[in-house]
């Protein structure tokens, strides 16, 4: 049971791009190393009834073993009235470093976990940067909007003490990772509307949810092409949902694709992958950016599953990845 719920839902912070073009990136060739990746790992698929009746703690604390890294590099802090628990990731040691602020997957339903830090202080050591990852409050126990309100909370929080971990408060990127990457879309929308999307230099978003509507779990191709076979399932993303905002699909703050002015948002990188259910939400928001006036770096990876899950160390995507976001915040931070 531990190899077939193994990672289910949850993204490592993996990402990469260009100005291109999503919704269709291959010629629907899964690539090698994921296809033995997910035989590896045991991949079945779980029908939505199956995930119902699992034991939610199960699915919150499925994921690999915690890699080591360097314990002086991270601070474990608590801020905000709410004590809302943040990790802070200098591996640097550095002063005035752009700030990153990661919101971590899992379908809205897991934890920061420790199988997470690793990637996390690798981010800070690769990009130069101080990370703030933000362990908000999961479903089911606490439901929307408890998980944006501390994400929004904290990103308010840290755009005013940044500097005092050696960040740049002047050069906040907002990151996160499918669950994460929604919170990161609404939490630049909301911003706007409250005056304060300047503060946000960037914001990064790997397989992001934009529409949570059952009507385009249903009729989107990439949800019908990749509904099963391919570790993320639209099984899996209608019982996020329903742990997260059960029917509350058509509220943005939920589905911020119904967000109908996006003018004035801060740049994004879109990241997408051909085997995603999500990838056409990815693609669509990212239009939608577009023609908004909205700079936007957009990716497909072909022959990739969900937020490029499976991928090695080292693997070309992954340079990709440093890659792209180092050009999208040195220009990000210099536009006025």
């Amino acid at each position: 049971m531990k190899k077939t719920l193994f990672l289910l839902m949850l993204c490592l912070v993996q990402i990469s791009p260009e100005n291109s073009t999503a919704q269709t990136c291959g010629t629907r060739n899964l690539a090698p190393d994921i296809a033995y990746f997910l035989n590896m790992i045991g991949y079945k698929d779980l029908t939505l009834e199956q995930l119902r009746q699992i034991p939610i703690e199960q699915l919150k604390y499925a994921g690999p073993p915690a890699m080591p890294y360097p314990v002086a590099d991270v601070q474990r802090i608590k801020i905000t009235v709410d004590s809302i628990p943040v990790l802070v990731f200098n591996a640097t040691h550095g002063k005035h470093l752009p700030i990153i602020i990661n919101y971590h997957g899992g379908g809205f339903i897991s934890p920061l976990l420790p199988c997470l830090e690793q990637p996390l202080w690798l981010e800070s050591k690769n990009l130069e940067a101080v990370v703030f990852a933000v362990d908000y409050r999961v479903a089911p126990e606490h439901r929307f909007p408890a998980a944006l309100n501390d994400s929004y909370s904290a990103f308010k929080w840290i755009s005013e003490h940044g500097n005092e971990f050696g960040g740049d408060i002047d050069k906040i990127v907002l990151e996160g990772t499918s669950a994460g990457a929604n919170l990161v879309a609404v939490m630049a929308q909301k911003a706007k509307k409250e005056g304060i999307s300047r503060k946000i230099k960037l914001q990064v978003m790997n397989g992001l949810p934009v529409d949570l509507s059952p009507k385009n779990m249903e009729t989107s191709i990439s949800y019908q092409e990749n509904a099963v076979g391919y570790f993320q399932t639209k099984a899996a993303c209608y019982f996020a949902l329903e742990q997260y905002a059960p029917g509350q699909y058509d509220n943005p703050e939920v589905s911020p694709i119904l967000t109908k002015d996006l003018k004035g948002l801060p740049p994004a990188v879109i990241i997408t992958a051909e085997f995603d259910p999500l990838r056409d939400d990815g693609a669509l928001y990212a239009a939608q950016l577009k023609s908004a006036g909205v700079p936007v770096w957009e990716h497909c990876f072909p022959g990739q599953i969900h937020c490029l899950i499976g991928l090695l160390p080292g693997a070309k995507e992954l340079q990709t990845f440093e890659d792209l976001v180092k050009e999208a915040m040195k220009i990000s931070f210099v536009k006025k």
